[in-house]
């Protein structure tokens, strides 16, 4: 009787009222696929059966992962959305190389590693003793492009590793949650500086290879985020300041001393030295974000595959000319709700470990979408991150719907102990 009125509260405490956004964002996710099955003299069936497809997977993995744990509805809620707005962009202009069917397996195997995060959060009690080992494993993964006949040059960065003709991943995004694990783990428990200098030496090795690969953007993610954690872990800001001064130092002689970093710092400053070349991806993204204004020029009536990389670094600017200004900042908006559920989870969490954690996988969404949105709009230089839960790939959604997976698991665990606070005290009153 007792674990089932338990079992009742823990669900009560996480299922705040999010039918209404649930209803919404089936709604929104219905009617976008079905104008764009039906905009042209011939029926998209694809897109009808997304239209079907995309709500009845939505309302299946919130009532499933729901009935399993006590989860953030809200968080998982808007994850799915955002999810969702990356297959209806493409879905309407997707070229040929670029397949919404691709996208929806992606977001499937997804869904499924979000299942894995959250099980393997709730089930890893003993993180310290296997911290060295993800340590280990994650160098050897961000290094792996560097093998023979597997690593893979594309778009400036020797980042993604495959074999002929078949799949290729980019190791450099599934690192990113044992990165935030690792430092969650060296960072607990308030430590002195000496007792992080191994955790921050595996993070500077990180940033190191990162940099040999020339992934600019994974390096300043990594980078930040080791920063932050350390920060909120210690509270010690001489140390935080002076690692963001050295941080700054190394982009000086980064700058300095490798040419592609000044041509991305020189492209950012005026795209219009070199329109028809570097700068002209750039110049693209401004004009579709231009030409969509504040209501967009609607499905299937912009031009936002003349942008290229349309589909991955520049989707931003795609879904800006699409669906308009008010729409994308809505969207960004949707990233800051995600941000501070997180950043409750952090705070409700009952150990340094769970707390870190969650608030290192806030931060580094947070940053990523700082850092595609302001390079799509030219507040900030091109950094070659990719729009979370939204752009074209499988190592970015699958990695970041296990990140998010991790964080549900943490607010179940929250939930859970809070449950069991009520029912001592109910039974301290009956005494």
């Amino acid at each position: 009787m007792a674990r089932n009125r338990v079992d009742k509260m823990k669900r009560a405490l996480m299922r705040s009222n999010t039918r209404l956004l649930l209803s919404a964002v089936m709604l929104f996710q219905a009617l976008a696929m079905l104008l764009i099955a039906f905009q042209k003299e011939t029926v998209n069936l694809q897109a009808l059966v997304l239209a079907v497809a995309l709500p009845l997977t939505t309302w299946l993995v919130t009532g499933l992962m729901g009935r399993v744990w006590p989860v953030d509805r809200a968080i998982l809620i808007m994850a799915l959305f955002l999810c969702s707005v990356g297959v209806i962009t493409l879905s309407d202009i997707a070229k040929a190389d670029v397949t919404p069917r691709t996208q929806a397996v992606y977001a499937l195997a997804g869904v499924a590693a979000m299942f894995v995060g959250a099980a393997f959060i709730r089930r890893w009690k003993h993180w310290k003793k296997y911290t060295p080992l993800l340590m280990v494993l994650c160098l050897i993964a961000l290094a792996s492009p560097f093998l023979p006949k597997i690593g893979i040059y594309k778009n400036g960065a020797r980042n993604w590793v495959g074999v002929p003709n078949g799949p290729s991943i980019q190791p450099s995004e599934f690192m990113k949650p044992i990165l935030i694990l690792c430092l969650a783990s060296g960072f607990s428990n308030r430590p002195r500086f000496a007792k992080c200098v191994p955790t921050i030496g595996f993070a500077a090795l990180c940033c190191g290879i990162l940099l040999a690969e020339k992934d600019l953007g994974a390096v300043l993610l990594y980078f930040l985020t080791t920063v932050f954690m350390y920060y909120v872990a210690t509270s010690n800001a001489f140390i935080s300041l002076a690692g963001l001064g050295m941080g700054a130092g190394a982009a000086v002689i980064a700058y300095r001393a490798l040419p592609y970093v000044q041509d991305r710092v020189a492209i950012w400053q005026n795209p219009w030295i070199d329109p028809q070349e570097s700068g002209y991806q750039l110049i693209q993204s401004l004009i579709a974000i231009g030409s969509g204004g504040l209501f967009g020029m609607g499905l299937g009536m912009g031009m936002p595959r003349d942008i290229p990389l349309y589909h991955s670094d520049f989707i931003f600017a795609s879904i800006t000319e699409e669906f308009g200004l008010i729409f994308s900042i809505g969207l960004l908006a949707v990233y800051v709700l995600i941000i501070m559920r997180g950043l409750i989870v952090a705070f409700n969490a009952r150990t340094s470990f769970h707390s870190l954690a969650a608030f290192g996988l806030v931060i580094m969404l947070g940053l990523q979408t700082m850092l595609i949105a302001g390079g799509n709009t030219k507040l900030l230089p091109l950094s070659g991150v990719t729009l979370p839960l939204i752009c074209y790939g499988g190592s970015s959604l699958v990695s970041t719907f296990f990140s998010m997976g991790i964080l549900l698991g943490l607010s179940s665990m929250n939930a859970e102990d809070e449950a069991k606070d009520i029912e001592t005290l109910e039974l301290r009153e009956e005494m």
